[in-house]
């Protein structure tokens, strides 16, 4: 009986994603059936044609060491953004001068598009030819005003309950920030890191993007070569690629993190 509920609760799960996804593929063929064609004459592949061309770059080991390479930039960034925004978020959140004046900057440097970062990361931080440094600036500037803001938002809605409660049992020092500030405020900040998360992917695809033929490797010059040569299946294997691991990094990770979270707070059903 528990391996039946357990396949409904997978079917119940799985089949509003599949619709999603099969209404998105039918629109794409149709929009391929009636003949949609750019300007220049180019005519839309199909979904058919993608996943041909995904195949040929599997095989022609072009997609997988692209995708590892980029996989690796966006991990290594996203770490860096949030031990960084964590520490300013922590630090505005807490001192009211910092919150006068670091907490409209961090709005204001939140809804700026990052991609208005790459053209300075480029000229003052290739050192030498190297681009990951700017590759890794483009992410921290996506990345960490949105952990800050969470930081500070998941602060500012602890109960004041917490507060009282916490200096009525003593605690003090880093019992009193992990067993009441942190676990109080944890909601909050894994949604920041969820955020945070979709802006350092987007970070990381416009630096890859614009740097283009530069950068060593990366999905992002796979979508600029098929650019440059018109070579529109190469450009959507790519585009189908960078949906697929933003889809599977919220399904595995923050996904399975907030129902737990969730689950541990008796806001959903134990499993």
């Amino acid at each position: 009986m528990s391996q039946r509920n357990r396949l409904l609760r997978i079917f119940r799960t799985l089949w509003p994603r599949l619709l999603a996804i099969g209404i998105l593929v039918g629109i794409w063929q149709l929009l391929v059936v009636i003949g949609v064609t750019s300007p220049g004459g180019l005519p839309l592949p199909g979904p058919g044609d993608t996943i041909a061309e995904i195949g040929y770059l599997i095989r022609t080991g072009i997609l997988i060491p692209a995708l590892l390479m980029t996989l690796e930039r966006a991990a290594i960034g996203y770490a860096v953004a949030l031990v960084f925004g964590t520490m300013v978020g922590l630090a505005v959140a807490r001192v009211p001068v910092l919150r006068a004046g670091v907490g409209s900057l961090l709005a204001g440097l939140q809804s700026l598009p990052s991609v208005v970062w790459v053209p300075i990361a480029v000229i003052f931080l290739s050192i030498g030819g190297h681009v990951e440094f700017a590759v890794y600036f483009v992410v921290l500037m996506g990345a960490f005003p949105s952990i800050a803001m969470g930081v500070m938002f998941a602060y500012d809605n602890i109960p004041p309950l917490t507060f009282s409660l916490a200096r009525s049992m003593g605690a003090q020092g880093p019992r009193y920030y992990r067993h009441f500030i942190f676990s109080a405020s944890l909601p909050g900040y894994v949604a920041g890191m969820k955020q945070a998360w979709a802006f350092s992917w987007r970070s990381l695809m416009a630096a890859e993007l614009i740097i283009g033929s530069v950068a060593s490797g990366g999905l992002g010059p796979i979508l600029d070569d098929g650019r440059n040569l018109l070579d529109v299946p190469e450009m959507l294997a790519a585009m189908v690629t960078i949906l697929v691991v933003g889809i599977a990094v919220n399904d595995l990770i923050f996904a399975p993190m907030e129902r737990g979270l969730l689950r541990r707070r008796g806001l959903v059903p134990a499993s």
